[in-house]
This record gives structure tokens, sequence and C-alpha cells, in this order.
């Protein structure tokens, strides 16, 4: 049986490949904006998984819960601009406005997903993960 963490860690990995992807492949092409929008379905489903399965396991355990709530709060802001950039540049054309917008999504997403590597997952596998046994 896999873990909600296990889950979790294998779509970040997926993720980065299809960032690198896209990094490779370049916002104003054909191929950059089908990736991007697999992106965006793999980061929405990403989040649906922590606020459905995450967040409130550990919100219902003491240990955990002031971190949870921290980390839930965080995102709302965070998911709302990438959101904002996977709506707004999945457009043909290419800009540096645009370059600067994806360098600054990306980045502000990769910084999130080593956080919640470092942080919140060994915190969830500690205090809320069903023992195996």
């Amino acid at each position: 049986m896999t873990s909600l963490i296990d889950n979790m860690l294998d779509e970040h990995r997926q993720i980065y490949g299809l960032l690198d992807q896209l990094r490779a492949e370049g916002l104003s092409s054909e191929a950059g904006r089908r990736t991007l929008a697999r992106v965006r379905q793999l980061v929405v489903a990403h989040l649906a998984h922590e606020d459905h399965q995450l967040y409130p396991a550990m919100r219902r355990t003491g240990a955990t819960a002031a971190l949870a709530t921290e980390y839930a709060s965080e995102m709302e802001r965070i998911s709302a601009e990438l959101l904002g950039f996977f709506d707004g540049h999945g457009q043909p054309g290419g800009s540096l406005d645009q370059a600067r917008a994806f360098g600054r999504a990306i980045s502000q997403l990769r910084q999130r997903m080593t956080r919640e590597e470092i942080r919140l997952y060994p915190a969830y596998r500690q205090h809320c993960e069903p023992s195996l046994a």
C-alpha cells in the first residue's frame, strides 16, 4: 500500500519533470502550451489532495494542527497566483514579461514543494500517518 506522502512525492516528481520539459519547450511553442496545461492539471490535483487529505488529517492532530493551518493559508495565496499564471500565459506568442512571470511562478512552486518535502511531509509521517503494521 502506498502512503499519501509517497503519492504526493510522486506528484512532485512529475511536476518537476514537466517543468523541466516546459523550460526546454518554451511557453510560446504549441508543445509548451500543452505541457503548461498538463502542469496545471497536475498542480490542481495535487492541491486537491492537500486540501482533502493532508491538511484535514494534520489539523486533527495537536502536534501538526498549527503547521497545517500555516501551510494551507500560504498555499491559498500561492495557488491563486499560480492558477492566474497558468490561465493567463497559455496563449500563443511570448514576451520578456511572460518569461519573467514564468520564472517567478516556477521558482515559487519549486520553493513551496521543497518546503513541503523538508517540513510538512515529515511532520505528517511522524504524527499522522496510519501505521502500516
